[in-house]
């Protein structure tokens, strides 16, 4: 394909990009954006997962000229609509809106958006004819217009703290300073007599400024329910092209709120952390007369102390790894910063950095008569949940802020809080070598294995065909044979002693073997359609003691260490290894589908796929955004009533039913769901068998009749196959219809009976796919809790997590990296298990691997 110029603007643009709510592959609006920076574009970046709301108030926040926005997740009708719409109705209907999202958006879709007044939406043909840049230089060119130069009474809408207003006054003083000179001089006279605090936040690219910036705004809004707040975030101009990636809004998860303005801008000139319109930026929003300005600067070096003749209080943001403490000697704003907070306190020698640091202050700041423990300078972890280093130095910048203020935050120092415990960091290096010194003993115990098979061999022919008078021979090998059988250890002994033993076993015509106290017989051959008994497990056809060794440590027969042809004997008969996958609408039109699905088989496996809005732990709702998702490609569960009636009809506690849930951010809350629907099944089964309908009456009436409410109920008729198991107590749970004894019985029968899988696999979230909704840390102490639970419940026939390869292939990793992330990512688990107290043995059942193929 010809290469494309870049489109050379005649304006600055400016743009907001973002991935649809619900979706987390956000690799393709990554790649747009950065041509539209590389194009001379200024980039508000906001990541993947936001709504409409978020997007429209950034786009009008940063007086952009165009919104792109990716979608693969369905619901894009919707989406773009209400998007078009919110603009229109808060007064921004100039900014332009555009989409993409690979095959997702059929062509009549797009001609009907396109229509409805979205500026344009990219399909794959368009990628295969424009191509990439293409495709953002038609984009740039339809948001290449300027904004108006004149003032049309947005001071008076600043002065109402009204957010399009603020955000056109700055855009206007930021392009047309010279045209703006009368009313900024009056801007500037009124914001001398403002007492309105500006706190200057500076530091090295990479510290954590936006992070720390975050949590200090979600604390001030917590502690201040009616302050408002203001927020100005620079960022470095790039000086071959011009355009400029602002990113700082993809960390601020705490300003979707009405009391607090947030703008983006670009130095627009090089080599310095601010822009030169920062002054006017700032006095206007003096002018909205907000109750604390933040003004956050690119952090491009040691040299950022021009944030000081801008704020009223500077800080300092820096991590440990500042280098040698020499290093310290360089930092200019060390001379001028009044706190300084070391960010990612958790790193290597943070405590080291620390005193340095304060030594250092204590040296610039000429401060001798003071403690150097008293020195303003606070180690701070601004990625871990409720910091008490940020709590530190949130109180210490607010008693500063406002003396008259007393606040209340629990102080403390900074403490990573680990999932795997610091002395077991090298656990994975530990398996590598365990595994190498295992595979080199084998190799030794093989090679001695084979020396006493050919010893034998020899012995053997020696006193077949050696005439008497030659026992000499003999008897030497036969001491060399007795000091190699010393060197072999027991273990490999009894395994060469009873190989033709094992051999045998597999050649009768049934196999027995023993799971949890039950003998199980199993059939060793299949027949043919020629009525040929095909052997199912074929043992090789080794002499050599040392071949049968090797084979037997490293590949070995199903049901045998090291397993590596599966952990049972047989796999289990009378059910298919197939699944059942469907999801799609609500939960009665994905149990008419598993119905039609397992018609006539005798296993039932469920497979049981989610929408986007139950795998990011959201409930439906009638906004747009949500709307067009819920059951789109999966189902919508959002209530143990949801799973009842998802899986009504199917005994849960059959053995020859399973179910498996591909769900990860909100799988503890999924799980518990379907294990109380298993729970009242058997309940339902007792109330019925017992004659105790009336009972389950009389709760009804009492929770829902007498007090106005609808009793819920299953939409539609029931489809072929479903005989209503899981829907009499629809609205009620087992415990509120029995007596506590029964109940407990009945769940502790259900517990042990279950069998199924939950993904819940929060690594490789995090690695590959995105639909994250609590922290790392955070959903691993959940999986444990699980997992616990799981041993004190005696749940042994059901996965606690599939440990899943699939979803990292399908985001790119080859086979060999794939397999690499997954056996890591089950290592990080079993070795955090053990951190916590459990036994190997009682959580390895519940543990499943998914690879892809």
């Amino acid at each position: 394909m010809e290469k494309i110029t870049p489109y050379k603007s005649v304006n600055k643009i400016r743009i907001v990009t973002a991935g649809s709510l619900f979706d987390g592959h956000d690799a393709a609006i990554n790649i747009m954006r950065r041509i539209m920076q590389k194009s001379g574009a200024e980039v508000i970046h906001l990541g993947h997962n936001r709504s409409v709301m978020e997007i429209v108030d950034a786009a009008i926040q940063e007086d952009v000229q165009g919104v792109a926005i990716t979608s693969y997740q369905g619901g894009h009708n919707e989406f773009f609509k209400y998007a078009y719409d919110l603009l229109h109705k808060k007064g921004a209907g100039h900014i332009k809106i555009f989409g993409g999202g690979g095959g997702t958006f059929l062509p009549h879709e797009i001609e009907e958006l396109q229509a409805y007044g979205i500026t344009r939406i990219y399909s794959p043909d368009d990628g295969r004819s424009m191509g990439l840049q293409g495709m953002i230089n038609d984009l740039l060119q339809k948001c290449d217009f300027p904004i108006p130069k004149d003032l049309n009474g947005q001071l008076i809408g600043v002065s109402n703290m009204k957010m399009s207003a603020i955000a056109r006054t700055i855009s206007i003083a930021e392009g047309y300073r010279k045209e703006s000179a009368d009313w900024l001089e009056n801007l500037e006279k009124n914001a001398r007599k403002s007492t309105i605090p500006v706190m200057g936040i500076t530091g090295t690219g990479g510290a954590g400024k936006s992070s720390l910036v975050d949590e200090i705004v979600l604390r001030y809004l917590k502690t201040f329910p009616e302050r408002t707040l203001g927020i100005i975030s620079v960022d470095p101009s790039k000086r071959k092209t011009g355009g400029a990636l602002l990113g700082d809004r993809i960390r601020m998860n705490a300003i979707s709120n009405e009391r607090v303005f947030m703008r983006s801008m670009a130095t627009r000139q090089y080599n310095l952390a601010l822009s030169k319109d920062i002054d006017s930026a700032i006095n206007v929003m003096k002018h909205a007369s907000f109750d604390l300005l933040i003004l956050e600067t690119s952090g491009i070096g040691q040299s950022d102390s021009e944030i000081v003749d801008h704020a009223d209080l500077s800080v300092y943001v820096m991590t440990p790894e500042f280098g040698a403490a020499s290093q310290l000697e360089k930092i200019d704003m060390l001379d001028f910063a009044d706190v300084i907070a070391i960010n990612k306190f958790d790193k290597r020698g943070a405590l080291d950095a620390l005193r340095d640091v304060k030594k250092q202050y204590q040296r610039n700041h000429d401060l001798w008569e003071e403690e150097t423990e008293d020195m303003p300078v606070f180690g701070t972890i601004a990625s871990q949940f409720n910091d008490p280093g940020v709590n530190t130095l949130f109180n210490h910048l607010m008693h500063r802020l406002f003396p008259e203020e007393e606040i209340k935050l629990e102080n403390g120092e900074s403490e990573k809080q680990y999932i795997i415990p610091p002395p077991r960091v090298r656990y994975l290096s530990e398996i590598t070598d365990i595994i190498r010194a295992y595979k080199k003993h084998v190799e030794e115990q093989s090679a001695l294995a084979t020396k006493l098979f050919s010893i034998d061999t020899i012995i053997g022919h020696l006193n077949d065909e050696l005439e008497t008078g030659s026992v000499s021979v003999i008897d030497e090998l036969e001491r060399s044979r007795e000091s190699l059988l010393q060197e072999l250890t027991s273990e490999n002994r009894t395994l060469l002693e009873e190989w033709e033993q094992k051999k045998a076993a597999y050649k009768t015509d049934k196999f027995v073997y023993q799971i949890r106290q039950k003998k199980i017989e199993i059939d060793n051959y299949t027949k043919s359609l020629s009525q040929n008994k095909i052997p199912k497990v074929v043992l090789p056809k080794y002499k050599d003691w040392g071949e049968i060794l090797r084979w037997s440590k490293l590949e070995n027969v199903p049901g045998e260490f090291p397993f590596v042809a599966g952990v049972f004997p047989f796999k289990r008969k009378g059910e298919d290894p197939t699944r059942m996958f469907a999801g799609e609408g609500g939960p009665e039109r994905t149990n008419k589908r598993f119905h039609y699905l397992s018609k006539g088989l005798p296993a039932k496996r469920l497979s049981t796929a989610f929408d986007s809005v139950t795998l990011y732990g959201n409930d439906p709702d009638h906004r747009p955004d949500i709307y067009g998702k819920v059951g789109n490609s999966g189902v919508n569960i959002s209530s143990l009533n949801d799973a009842k009636k998802l899986y009504s009809g199917f005994d849960l506690c059959d053995p020859k039913t399973s179910v498996s849930m591909t769900i990860n951010g909100p799988a503890a809350t999924i799980c518990a769901f379907f294990m109380n629907a298993a729970i009242d099944q058997q309940c339902e089964l007792y109330i019925r068998e017992n004659g105790l309908e009336d009972i389950v009456e009389q709760a009804f009436k009492k929770n829902y009749d007498n007090i106005g409410k609808t009793r819920p109920r299953y939409n539609g008729s029931l489809p072929e196959g479903n005989n209503g198991l899981g829907l009499l107590l629809l609205g009620l749970t087992g415990d509120q219809v029995l007596e506590p004894e029964i109940y407990n019985q009945l769940k502790k029968k259900a517990l042990k009976a279950v069998r199924g899988t939950v993904q819940a696999d929060i690594l490789k979230e995090d690695q590959a796919q995105n639909t994250c909704i609590f922290s790392t840390e955070f959903s691993l102490r959940l999986m444990g809790d699980m997992q616990q639970y799981f041993i004190d419940q005696h749940i042994r026939n059901f996965y606690s997590v599939s440990i899943s390869g699939y979803h990292i292939a399908e985001a790119g990793a080859n086979p060999i990296s794939q397999l690499a992330f997954t056996l890591s990512n089950g290592f990080t688990f079993v070795e955090y298990y053990l951190s916590r107290g459990m036994k190997i043995d009682d959580f390895a059942p519940n543990l499943s691997f998914f690879f892809s193929n």
